[in-house]
C-alpha cells in the first residue's frame, strides 16, 4: 500500500502511524530495527529528532520534507527544533461546594 499524499503541512501523526501499520510493521519494530527506543518513535512525531524521523522516512519510502516540512528541509536537514502544538484540552468540571457538602451530609 502507499503513503498518502502529504499536504503542504505533512502528514500528522495518525496517518503516518496508519501508513505504518498497512505496511505491515510498527513504531516498536522501526525503533529495534535501527537501535532506539520505542518511545523515541512516538516523541519524534511531537518533535523532532532526527535519527527517529529518518526510520520513519525511510520505512516509508519518503523524503523527510514530506512528512515533516516544518522541521526538514528538503536535503533532510533539520530546520526547526520547535515541537508541535499540544491541541487545547478543555478542564473538566468539578462539581460545587455545596454538592460536595449535600453527599458528605449523606
Amino acid at each position: 500500500m502507499d503513503v498518502p499524499k502529504a499536504s503542504k503541512e505533512g502528514l500528522n501523526r495518525h496517518e503516518i502511524m496508519a501508513a505504518i501499520r498497512m505496511k505491515g510493521s510498527s513504531f516498536a519494530a522501526i525503533a529495534r530495527d535501527h537501535g532506539l527506543k520505542r518511545q523515541t518513535m512516538y516523541w519524534a512525531q511531537i518533535r523532532p529528532h532526527p535519527r527517529a524521523n529518518a526510520a520513519i522516512a525511510d520505512f516509508l519510502g519518503v523524503p523527510l520534507c514530506e512528512l515533516w516540512p516544518e522541521w526538514f528541509d528538503a536535503d533532510g536537514k533539520l530546520i526547526s527544533t520547535a515541537a508541535l502544538p499540544r491541541p487545547s484540552a478543555q478542564p473538566i468540571p468539578t462539581a460545587s461546594f455545596r454538592s460536595r457538602l449535600r453527599r458528605r451530609a449523606a
